[in-house]
């Protein structure tokens, strides 16, 4: 799935990765237990029209070094932006940070995607399912310009934190419930032989 957000500025569009698309986010594989923080920048289609013809800088025209500029803030906006998702992640994060890259007019390499992959699978148990939610929320939602499929991520991260709460309320409930149970009194029993009369425990007060 992909959503679209245009932008008039800097004659480029934002494109959005959707974060809990089943397939891999470009062309990496994913795991059932995982998301993908995608985000994609890109120029406009007009823009476009002028890559793919590598030229010495002398040639390069106007309309050109100022494409050359764009793609410059992009590559600088993009790598921001997955690497503010890879330190807040920690340990949660699967591999670095992974790139795409256009060749600009000037035959030069600039990255205009990225995304972090993610583990997003519970935890062994509630208290640590929720630290790990926590986390992937902040890593989610840290970078300064959130996609939606960041925001989405989030909200997923928070769900599985609401979930794993309730089970820990419903655990420690049913704690509870078993200290507070009446304990039952344990009886003596004396075997029944001719010697020894039967007796059976008593509790007596003394006066």
């Amino acid at each position: 799935m992909i959503s679209a957000v245009s932008t008039s500025q800097n004659d480029y569009s934002l494109i959005v990765t959707a974060g809990n698309s089943k397939d891999a986010v470009n062309g990496d594989p994913k795991r059932s237990d995982e998301e993908n923080l995608g985000y994609k920048l890109t120029l406009s289609d007009e823009n476009w029209k002028t890559l793919g013809n590598k030229k010495g800088e002398q040639e390069l025209s106007e309309e050109e070094l100022r494409m050359i500029e764009e793609l410059k803030k992009i590559d600088k906006k993009v790598h921001t932006h997955e690497q503010a998702h890879l330190s807040a992640a920690g340990g949660y994060a699967r591999g670095g940070a992974h790139y795409d890259y256009v060749t600009g007019p000037d035959g030069n390499k600039y990255a205009n995607s990225g995304h972090v992959n993610l583990d997003t699978s519970r935890e062994k148990t509630p208290e640590a399912t929720i630290r790990k939610a926590n986390i992937i929320q902040k890593a989610a939602l840290a970078p300064a310009d959130p996609s939606p499929a960041d925001k989405q991520i989030a909200a997923n991260a928070a769900k599985m934190a609401t979930d794993a709460q309730q089970e820990l309320a419903e655990e420690q409930k049913a704690k509870l419930k078993d200290s507070e149970a009446p304990k039952t009194s344990k009886t003596s029993e004396i075997p029944d032989t001719p010697d020894a009369p039967q007796a059976a425990a008593v509790s007596e007060s003394t006066g």
